[in-house]
């Protein structure tokens, strides 16, 4: 369980860091790497670096909590469950963050 919801966890942290890459989100100066510093929970600059912080801190620790103590319910409906829908969110707000940097650095057309 806990190594699936690892797997889920690096999709989202992957997501961010394409943001990161493509110059679509400015990646804090304080971030020593090209990834999301997790520990940086309280100073996420955007919504969805504080959903990606959510998951991690939040639903990825019920996840562990729920399976550690055999509490299959809780590992569900409390911690995997809401993975899935941070990881839907975080997909739709990186989609809708690459259709506004493409409206912005698009020429107007002169016709």
């Amino acid at each position: 369980m806990i190594k699936s919801a690892d797997h889920l966890m690096a999709r989202a942290i992957r997501i961010v860091a394409r943001l990161y890459r493509d110059g679509i989100l400015a990646k804090p100066k304080n971030y020593a790497h090209r990834f999301p510093d997790l520990l940086t929970f309280h100073d996420a600059p955007t919504a969805i670096e504080q959903r990606l912080f959510l998951m991690f801190f939040k639903h990825r620790m019920r996840t562990f909590q729920g399976t550690f103590h055999a509490n299959p319910d809780y590992a569900l409906w409390y911690g995997w469950s809401e993975m899935q829908q941070d990881l839907t969110e975080i997909r739709h707000l990186a989609e809708e963050m690459r259709k506004d940097h493409a409206r912005s650095t698009t020429p107007a057309s002169g016709g």
